[in-house]
């Protein structure tokens, strides 16, 4: 289950993660490492971490939907030298049911 955590820790939303999807353009094997947040994944994103001393190389990135291609962020993160990437819809870059942010037990991502 994915859980999307709010201001206070306000559990704000769950939904149903399905533990056989997979991407069909993921390398086999597993990927561990410490967790790198990455914001979208774009370079100026990037280049913030490296202003922070904060190194992607031998972690996993986790990286926001939007903004760019999923290929853009992936790319950009191996070139930082992440071992694997994390990719999430925000429900704030998400209009859920009502208008307001959120993602709906009904959303696809592809």
């Amino acid at each position: 289950t994915l859980c999307w955590v709010g201001p206070g820790g306000v559990e704000l939303e769950r939904l149903p993660l399905d533990p056989d999807a997979f991407c069909a353009w993921s390398a086999p094997g597993n990927a561990t490492g410490g967790l790198v947040y990455g914001h979208y994944g774009r370079p100026q994103d990037l280049a913030r971490l490296r202003a922070r001393g904060v190194s992607a190389r031998g972690h996993l990135m986790l990286l926001r939907l939007g903004r760019g291609s999923p290929a853009q962020k992936v790319a950009a993160a191996a070139g930082a030298g992440a071992v694997g990437v994390l990719l999430y819809p925000d429900p704030q870059d998400t209009a859920g049911p009502g208008g307001g942010p959120g993602l709906g037990g009904d959303t696809a991502v592809t």
